[in-house]
């Protein structure tokens, strides 16, 4: 009881169940996971403190678990909450809408570090869409603009965080290249682009 008393002043959300968007349900588990590590609390507790900082619909889906007299409680660890939770406010319809959502993925007028953002929001909630981590790159690398991409693809990365790096690194130049353009059209010089070719 000690150890729920001081988790209980690090000031854990609640979650109530109540908002049907399942971003407030991650978030949640985020943060109870993000208190977890930070207050040393054992894999043994988790499922515990969790429940406890449930309100609401949110403690009547427990309740409803708890009671259940096929539910055996001990098998219930912070993984099989986890799942459990998810099933009833992140069900698979969302889940498939945003499988969608990441493979048609575009980074369109975002930076590369906005487009890494918004991929890593979807990939956090779909893990099982990639299979690897090359597939993670590839993944990624299709959905850049393609005057990145094909500078990128051309590098014929095979690592997540090299295709990332690459496709920074094409966005870096292709500014400096506009900057230095800039400056010297106003110099009355032309554009890099047009005497390069």
């Amino acid at each position: 009881m000690e150890q729920l008393n001081e988790f209980r002043r690090c000031n854990p959300r609640i979650f109530d169940g109540e908002k049907a968007d399942h971003w407030v349900v991650e978030k949640w588990l985020m943060h109870m996971e993000k208190l977890f590590y930070d207050t040393f609390v054992d894999e043994g507790y988790r499922v515990w403190f969790a429940t406890h900082h449930l309100d609401g619909e949110g403690y009547r889906w427990w309740v409803d678990i708890r009671e259940d007299p096929r539910t055996d409680l001990s098998a219930i660890t912070w993984t099989r909450f986890k799942e459990l939770l998810l099933t009833t406010y992140f069900p698979q319809s969302v889940k498939r809408q945003m499988e969608r959502d990441l493979r048609n993925l575009r980074q369109g007028d975002r930076t590369i570090a906005e487009y890494e953002r918004e991929f890593f929001r979807l990939l956090h909630c779909v893990p099982f869409v990639v299979r690897d981590d090359e597939d993670k790159a590839r993944i990624f690398e299709v959905g850049l603009r393609p005057a990145i991409f094909r500078l990128v693809q051309a590098s014929n990365l095979s690592t997540y965080r090299e295709v990332v790096n690459r496709a920074l690194i094409v966005e870096k130049g292709a500014e400096i290249m506009k900057e230095r353009d800039v400056v010297d059209q106003s110099k009355g010089k032309r554009p890099a682009a047009e005497s390069s070719g």
